[in-house]
């Protein structure tokens, strides 16, 4: 890769799933990244230590968390779970000249000690955004909004901002949130309760009652937060990817704001019907703080995060894509399980296709397991991994019993070019069960990996392969769409 500058280096070149490692001494030592080095001798090998220093110290203080604190669940309905079994990144050597970093399957931003650490999409940032518009059941492509190479916190920022005008998009489908508020006025006739000390306080009759009632209101403090973050987000480099929703700004500006400010992260709507509305509060708050990407409480560290499970977004991603031309099972529909010695665990693949029956009224189904791994054809560890295979024949194997499964196998996602589009085999199961076995790459767009930056005409063209490619990814399925 050749010596980077450090700014470059830690928000740019670590992407997610490099298990062969990007070494720290591909850094530029030229760049004053600490300012522990102004001023002094020997200021190569000063920067050297501030570098391994710094991710040393990062590293040893995520492993103190759990990951379930600060790592963002990115979801577009009930069917998924964070992951929290896994490590934001791995670090080996104890030098500057040996030290190598290995990523898995957690992306976003990271702030520590007031230095940027961004584990990037390894297909570049601007597919991570059309997984999440195109996931997202609004298909925004034309007005993605970008990324700004030249802000540190661009990534975990585009992304926070983005999943939370999603969110508020479908929770303002329910209107705006309104509370009973308790209310006092002389009225003509009553109305609620009457207030005896005034009425008694009175010295003649008015023909108006003094009473207390309550009325639904919008002026109250989860409306008030959205409405403040609503301005932020319309004043800032991120309009365009917000314009869309001003109609919703302008609804929240009709609400008064309340006169005394009660904004805190334990406001909580208890009314079930408007309980979407918490995670639309929680992130307004965080859009609203200077470190709007800071996901946790600790205050004594200098650290705040946007990271998610990106396996589990292209997961998602590879279900919409089907969904629009076949009739998949739900991904949490609890059929079967195994049991471990202890108790009973369900077992659900990732993609079931319902086929329809066959003449013996059987219902046909394809089984497939989506792996955001590399699929590697070349070397020693070539082909799909030991342990999915096994976890592929027990979902094979528990619903043979119930259904025809046609077909089985795994989807991985691979740059154009990168290897062949699909590989075809035999599973053999229970002895006489011959089932057809896949190995379907998704293809991605090498535009993708460009990273402008900024709405273009470039990215839009992206945004066109890749929509084709697409299309083109359903015929490699056996069984025709409906």
């Amino acid at each position: 890769m050749g010596n980077i500058d450090a700014i470059k280096f830690f928000k740019e070149e670590i992407k997610d799933n490099n298990y062969s490692g990007i070494k720290l001494s591909d850094l530029g030592i030229e760049e004053n990244y600490s300012p522990y080095t102004k001023g002094i001798r020997n200021r190569k090998e000063k920067r050297k230590e501030a570098y391994h220093e710094f991710v040393s110290k990062l590293h040893n203080f995520i492993a103190r968390k759990n990951i379930a604190d600060y790592v963002k669940t990115i979801t577009f309905d009930e069917e998924f779970d964070a992951s929290t079994d896994q490590t934001l990144f791995n670090l080996s050597g104890d030098n500057f000249d040996n030290t190598v970093i290995t990523t898995n399957n957690i992306v976003g931003s990271i702030i520590y000690d007031k230095k940027p650490f961004n584990i990037n999409c390894r297909f570049g940032n601007n597919f991570l955004q059309y997984m999440i518009a195109s996931s997202s059941g609004f298909l925004e492509l034309e007005n993605l909004g970008g990324f700004s190479n030249s802000d540190e916190l661009a990534l975990g920022e585009w992304i926070l901002i983005y999943y939370w005008k999603i969110q508020l998009k479908k929770t303002f489908s329910l209107g705006l949130y309104k509370t009973y508020q308790t209310k006092k006025d002389n009225l003509p006739c009553v109305r609620g309760r009457i207030n005896i000390n005034d009425y008694i306080k009175k010295h003649y009759f008015d023909g108006k009652i003094s009473c207390e009632y309550k009325e639904h209101s919008f002026n109250n403090e989860i409306n008030h937060t959205i409405s403040k973050a609503l301005k932020k987000v319309f004043k800032g480099k991120y309009f365009e990817l917000v314009s869309d929703i001003y109609e919703i700004k302008n609804a929240f500006d009709t609400i008064q704001a309340p006169l005394r400010s009660k904004t805190n992260k334990k406001n909580k709507i208890l009314n079930p019907f408007y309980a979407k509305y918490n995670e639309v509060y929680q992130l307004s708050l965080k859009i609203l703080n200077d470190g709007s990407t800071s996901l946790t409480d600790d205050k004594e560290q200098d650290f705040s995060a946007f990271l998610f499970d990106i396996s589990l977004l292209f997961e998602h991603h590879i279900r919409k894509i089907l969904l629009k031309h076949f009739t998949l099972f739900e991904k949490n529909k609890k059929e079967f399980s195994l049991p471990n010695g202890i108790y009973k665990s369900n077992i659900y693949p990732d993609i079931i296709i319902n086929h329809g029956k066959n003449n013996e009224g059987k219902v046909q189904i394809s089984i497939f397991d989506v792996k955001y791994k590399h699929f590697v054809s070349k070397g020693d560890n070539k082909g799909v991994d030991r342990n999915d295979r096994f976890q592929l024949t027990s979902y094979v194997a528990a619903h043979l019993s119930e259904y025809e499964v046609v077909e089985c196998g795994f989807i991985y996602p691979s740059k154009i070019g990168e290897e062949n589009v699909i590989k075809k085999q035999t599973l053999n199961i229970c002895c006489d069960k011959k089932i057809p076995f896949k190995v379907i790459l998704y293809d991605i767009s090498n535009d993708f990996e460009k990273d402008k930056g900024e709405t273009s005409k470039e990215l839009k063209e992206a945004v066109i392969t890749q929509q084709k490619i697409d299309s083109k990814f359903i015929s490699f399925f056996e069984f025709k769409a409906k």
